[in-house]
């Protein structure tokens, strides 16, 4: 069998897949298992162990990525399409799949060869979606988002503490201030922790307001590329982190991640996994107080 999963969207929404993915390599263990998406995670995410490859779709002009497609499912011999991403554009994927192909497709969209009914933002979180999604196929052990192959190195854990201030260019009112993170890095560091501020160089700012308030905070933008985070992030002994892709992987390590965000369906149902996440919310994550997250890392810390 050759499957076909789609997945594009965010950092986040990604990661959260994996655990899809996952599943799927397991029940299909001598299917070749290919994943379309976006080509800024080819590079990153190449040595994903769930799939054959890593397939590129960037999302433009629609007959383009049709074409695309199509072309795709004829090379790759596609028997199953699985549709992750469940939205208007795979649903135009479906209606010419089901024209133009004989391969049956699993999507929550109109053109399905299987009924599935996907639930709302808010209800559940996105991976019981998944789960939901692939009974479909009967399949009935869901397993969890893995990300230990991405580890390059052996691991140092030492005293230190990750901060992800950061968000995407249409984030900013997923931020948490920055004022209010050098508050707590300066209780951090009376406590004898370093302060690692991680980003990429959008954040930038975000990182050197910190720093001017609470200058023992250290730049570590460089050393925190999407394919390095999952290491650094295990050598640390607490993250504090805004709604934003990396805490994704920051979860995942199973270290204490304190996920600062706004109370909203999305954030209900695309929350970061992991046994040890806390999540900290509001309706204006901006109005959570500086007392709420010591707390917290003082019940962690103690």
């Amino acid at each position: 069998m050759n499957i076909l999963i789609i997945k594009h969207g965010s950092l986040g929404d990604l990661i959260i897949s994996f655990g899809a993915m996952k599943t799927l390599r397991e029940n299909y263990q001598n299917a070749n298992i290919y994943l379309l998406t976006q080509s800024n995670y080819k590079k990153t995410f190449i040595n994903l162990p769930y799939v054959d490859e890593i397939l590129i779709d960037n999302r433009q002009a629609i007959f383009s990525s049709v074409n695309n497609l199509l072309n795709i499912v004829k090379e790759k011999k596609i028997n199953l399409v699985i549709d992750l991403q469940n939205s208007t554009r795979t649903e135009i994927y479906n209606f010419f799949l089901k024209i133009f192909t004989k391969c049956k497709i699993l999507s929550a969209r109109k053109f399905s060869s299987y009924k599935y009914e996907q639930k709302k933002l808010g209800i559940q979180h996105i991976s019981k979606n998944h789960q939901d999604q692939l009974k479909h196929l009967g399949i009935n052990q869901f397993l969890r988002p893995d990300l230990s192959w991405m580890l390059k190195d052996d691991i140092k854990v030492s005293k230190k503490v990750i901060f992800i201030p950061g968000a995407s260019k249409s984030g900013e009112y997923k931020k948490w201030s920055s004022d209010k993170f050098a508050q707590v890095a300066k209780y951090l560091v009376l406590r004898k922790y370093e302060i690692y501020l991680t980003g990429s160089n959008l954040d930038l700012n975000t990182i050197n307001e910190i720093i001017e308030l609470c200058p023992e905070s250290i730049n570590k933008i460089n050393e925190s590329k999407i394919e390095d985070f999952y290491q650094l992030c295990m050598t640390s002994e607490l993250i504090l982190t805004n709604d934003t892709g990396p805490a994704h992987i920051a979860g995942l390590t199973n270290k204490n991640v304190i996920w600062i965000a706004n109370d909203n369906d999305i954030s209900r149902s695309c929350y970061p996994l992991g046994d040890n996440v806390h999540k900290i919310t509001s309706s204006n994550v901006k109005n959570i107080s500086v007392d709420i997250i010591i707390n917290k890392i003082e019940q962690i810390l103690k």
